[in-house]
This record gives C-alpha cells, sequence and structure tokens, in this order.
C-alpha cells in the first residue's frame, strides 16, 4: 500500500482463474482448411506462404453498408503499413488496421460446394447483412 496525498492505493494480485477470465478475444483464428487454401493460393502464384497471407480488408459498399476484400499480401507490406497479422496453420491473415475493429474475434473460414467455393469470414460483430449476404453492418 502506497499513501498518495488522500487516496491510498492498494494493490491486490489477481489469481489466475481470475485473469483468465478476463481474457477477451483479441485476434482473428484461421480454421485448419482455411489454412491450407491460402498456402495453396501462395504456391500457385509462387510467393513464399511465409512472406504472403491473405489480406483482408473492409470497405464501404453494398445496401447494408460494408463489405470485404481478399487478396495474396506481402507480410513485409503490412508490417510497414501497421496491419494485423496473424499466423495458424502455417497460413497468414493479415488485416489491414483500419479494418481490424470491424473483424475482431472473426474466424478465416473456406467452404467449398457445387455452386461455389470461397473463404469466408464469420464475423460476431455483424449486427444485420443485406439479404443476398454480399454486405455487412456492425
Amino acid at each position: 500500500m502506497s499513501d498518495c496525498g488522500n487516496v491510498q492505493k492498494v494493490f491486490v494480485p489477481s489469481s489466475e482463474e481470475e485473469t483468465e477470465q478476463l481474457e477477451t478475444i483479441s485476434g482473428v483464428e484461421i480454421s485448419e482448411r482455411a489454412a491450407e487454401r491460402i498456402v495453396f493460393f501462395c504456391n500457385s502464384e509462387k510467393k513464399d506462404p511465409a512472406e504472403f497471407g491473405l489480406r483482408v480488408s473492409v470497405v464501404k459498399d453494398g445496401c447494408s453498408g460494408n463489405s470485404y476484400t481478399m487478396e495474396l499480401g506481402s507480410v513485409a507490406d503490412a508490417k510497414e503499413k501497421g496491419d494485423k497479422i496473424f499466423i495458424e496453420h502455417g497460413a497468414t491473415v493479415i488485416v489491414e488496421k483500419l479494418s481490424y475493429l470491424f473483424v475482431v474475434g472473426s474466424r478465416v473460414d473456406y467452404h467449398e460446394s457445387l455452386l461455389a467455393s470461397g473463404f469466408q469470414l464469420v464475423n460476431p460483430n455483424i449486427k444485420r447483412s443485406c439479404s443476398c449476404g454480399s454486405s455487412f453492418a456492425v
């Protein structure tokens, strides 16, 4: 305890259990299937998966206001721009720094069907999306 004028500060160490309960989701999760496809696309473009990853941005678009753009991006460029970088299952996802608050806590997945295939962001922050599913609001 220390005396700071009329205010006393009391330092109470917290237990590990209490600390674990305070943890929040602070990143972007990558599914194993998405990681496999990110590595596949890097290799097919002759880009080293250790130096490139899936770059995700949120842009103003669509009837609900926002949509995602996804492309291969350089880890070196991402570091230079201050983007968020997540590595899991041997693959990298880069989130553009201004888009991070829109996608924090999301999971990048990859789905394949007879009609379509592609990356999907499972985003817990979405409050509503348009009927066609291509745009969203947070």
